[in-house]
């Protein structure tokens, strides 16, 4: 065998074809089973820590939570800085104002935020799983469709092909650029 470049000659593959041909069959980019079982026990985990997790539960609107005053937690160092503050010139600071609750605050902030992080690796674990696998089913099932389509309508494939085609009806389509005005 000979080889040129990329291409290789005496064997089976052809001049300007890959030596290993692309694999068109599905991705399976994550080929795991889970039983009844197995999710119920998940979810019972999740039913755990919501009862560990009551005494810290908010319920709110999303009307009330834009009315509030917000600071990202990466700027808990203000909320530090003015306790410092507080603590240091209590002369300074009406006695309406509850400097040991801001401290509360802020431990139970620091406290949440640990919680909150390991909850958003947990839901974006569990979010990208789920976009894999309905990625693998969708990419088995376009194939699946394109087969159908391939055989012609029959009383076998009328209803899938129907379901199917009303589905790609409704994707939106990317509309045409409109081109500047001259």
């Amino acid at each position: 065998m000979a080889r040129y470049g990329s291409a290789t000659y005496g064997s089976t593959a052809r001049y300007g074809e890959p030596a290993t041909p692309k694999h068109n069959m599905s991705q399976n980019l994550l080929s795991q089973t889970m039983t009844d079982v197995q999710r119920d026990a998940m979810l019972a985990d999740l039913d755990a820590f919501d009862l560990k997790y009551e005494d810290y539960k908010t319920s709110m609107t999303p009307d009330e939570i834009a009315r509030l005053s917000k600071l990202s937690a990466a700027n808990i160092g203000l909320l530090d800085l003015a306790l410092t503050y507080a603590q240091q010139n209590p002369g300074s600071i009406p006695g309406n104002i509850n400097v040991t609750e801001l401290a509360g605050d802020i431990a139970l902030a620091r406290q949440i935020g640990k919680v909150k992080l390991k909850a958003e690796q947990k839901a974006n674990l569990t979010r990208n799983s789920e976009i894999v696998v309905m990625s693998d089913g969708w990419v088995t099932t376009r194939m699946i469709y394109r087969i159908a389509q391939a055989e012609g309508r029959t009383p076998n494939n009328a209803a899938f092909l129907d379901a199917l085609g009303a589905f790609f009806d409704q994707e939106p389509t990317v509309p045409e650029p409109t081109p500047p005005m001259p």
